[in-house]
């Protein structure tokens, strides 16, 4: 598969598939409906709303979305329209889960529950996959805020996660940064500790394909250059697929940009 490098590309590939079920949780409001609407009018999406119908049908009139396109089940009471759309992912009559007028919190709740939720095997990770002008590729930033502040095994998992997405991408062999403040490892630092425990797994085998490297400051991470400059031999600074960060390292390394940056004004 020929790696795909932009957003137009993307939407091709995914159009290639076919469209897939949609389970949209309680959509009460217009924002939900009208990223329905684009990705039904798209080719993307086979949507199924879950909620109120009352509710639902004066604000699919609003965003001018006929609801004879699509799928309307009727569950009024909140927590058990997202039990609902759960089940039919589990069911496999929908593929994807979509927020709608309900808190993540409450949806995490719900979806992770190991009774009655996804129960994907492991652990479930949040990421983003970023377009940039000025990158001749996509870039996949994790974890965005699932799991706040992860162990290394936890990270192991994320990782993995984000390995799979690449290669679905087409990325043969993605390349992932492990994000800290600083390059060094630091034992009062436990993201330096972990990012360099996760390159010493990669060494062993733990991420079959992929080149892991850490710690990396931002600046290293998005320049080749600013690599070489400490001193870095590594074919990931510069052209990373993949940013390991959790929040706490994500703000630590920015509130260290950021003093950089105050420095040099």
């Amino acid at each position: 598969m020929e790696q795909i490098r932009n957003f137009d590309q993307l939407l091709q590939a995914a159009l290639a598939h076919g469209r897939k079920g949609i389970a949209v949780a309680v959509p009460y409001d217009k924002n939900t409906l009208l990223a329905v609407k684009d990705a039904l009018a798209s080719g993307l999406a086979a949507p199924q709303l879950f909620g109120d119908v009352e509710r639902m049908l004066p604000l699919l009139e609003q965003v001018q979305l006929d609801a004879g396109a699509v799928k309307l089940t009727d569950v009024r009471d909140t927590a058990q329209a997202i039990d609902a759309v759960i089940e039919s992912i589990r069911s496999g009559e929908n593929q994807i889960l979509m927020k709608g007028a309900v808190s993540t919190g409450t949806l995490l709740k719900h979806a992770l529950d190991r009774t009655r939720g996804l129960n994907i095997g492991r652990l479930a990770s949040h990421l983003i996959v970023l377009q940039i002008p000025g990158l001749d590729r996509l870039l996949i930033s994790t974890d965005g805020g699932l799991n706040i502040a992860p162990t290394l095994t936890e990270k192991a998992d994320i990782l993995r996660n984000a390995i799979d997405v690449a290669r679905a991408l087409g990325i043969e062999t993605p390349k992932a940064a492990c994000l800290a403040a600083v390059e060094t490892v630091n034992p009062k630092m436990q993201a330096t500790v972990d990012a360099a425990c996760l390159c010493k797994m990669a060494d062993r085998g733990a991420f079959p394909g992929a080149v892991v490297e850490g710690p990396l400051a931002m600046d290293n991470i998005l320049s080749a250059e600013a690599a070489r400059k400490k001193g870095i031999d590594s074919p990931v600074p510069g052209h990373a697929d993949i940013i390991l960060a959790s929040v706490n390292a994500l703000v630590s390394a920015l509130n260290r940009m950021n003093k950089k940056i105050q420095f040099v004004k």
